[in-house]
């Protein structure tokens, strides 16, 4: 499949993801939703994740998937986008209070986030990773039934490893310096996290880890997080289909996630 197909057949499954989150329910914005999406406002404030690679420094200039996505997405609306790094844990915290206006942090869309915020058009698909260290056992995703597993406390993947698997003993930390400190220890036999940072993770890791066993979580596109009833979700959109029809979307992941197989919500499924 040639990339022009790539690219169209995104765009299409994009519009067709932009109609589909119309079937979703949302409380009516108040009179205060709407004066806080500040629709005139020159300047977007995106709170990012300051973890390679969602938003990181490298020789000198500021990089990441996420940090280039929101920013294509600030210029495609005509406003400058001011990036806010911080923990993980604050990110929703801070959207909630108005210190930001949007989340850029790998995302997953759920129907419990749903119920509070709204969610862009997706620009990504959730891949997980277990990380283990080296001359572990667990050697693929069926093989840790019965181990203790570290996720950071209020992580997407928390959730999905509580829902899904059933025979692990689930061991919480507050960030993921800390779940791999739990395996150092051996207080945890792996991690459970977003397959992007594995990378970082292993990097940074005091300890060997293997190579991370990866793989895709159906339904679980990934978007922008905005404030319920924020009146710029329809231009934010708008600026992510036209960044999937030019190709910049392609190669924005291409640029991070080259070696990633491209997931199905963006790929061609009728050609």
């Amino acid at each position: 499949m040639n990339q022009i197909k790539l690219v169209v057949a995104g765009a299409v499954v994009l519009l067709g993801a932009i109609a589909f989150s119309g079937h979703f329910s949302h409380p009516a914005p108040s009179a205060t939703d709407k004066a806080s999406a500040a629709v005139g406002s020159s300047t977007l404030r995106v709170g990012v994740e300051s973890t390679e690679p969602v938003y990181y420094q490298s020789d000198g200039a500021t990089r990441g998937f996420d940090y280039e996505m929101a920013r294509s997405v600030a210029d495609g609306m005509g406003v400058k986008a001011e990036f806010v790094p911080m923990d993980f844990n604050e990110l929703f915290p801070a959207l909630r209070a108005g210190k930001i206006d949007m989340i850029g942090a790998e995302v997953t869309q759920t129907s419990e986030l749903e119920r509070e915020f709204d969610f862009s058009a997706p620009y990504f698909s959730t891949y997980v990773a277990f990380l283990t260290p080296e001359g572990s056992t667990i050697r693929t995703r069926r093989d840790v039934d019965g181990k203790r597993i570290a996720v950071v406390d209020g992580a997407i993947q928390a959730a999905y490893l509580e829902e899904k698997y059933h025979d692990v003993e689930i061991v919480r930390a507050p960030t993921v310096g800390a779940a791999v400190e739990l395996i150092e220890r051996g207080e945890a036999d792996a991690m459970f996290h977003g397959a992007p940072y594995a990378q970082s993770i292993i990097k940074s890791a005091p300890i060997a880890l293997e190579e991370p066993i990866v793989y895709q979580v159906d339904d679980a596109p990934i978007g922008f997080v905005i404030r319920s009833g924020d009146q710029r979700k329809e231009q934010i959109d708008e600026v992510l289909k036209e960044m999937v029809l030019s190709g910049e979307w392609l190669k924005i992941k291409t640029a991070y996630f080259e070696a990633d197989p491209l997931s199905d919500v963006f790929r061609d499924k009728g050609f």
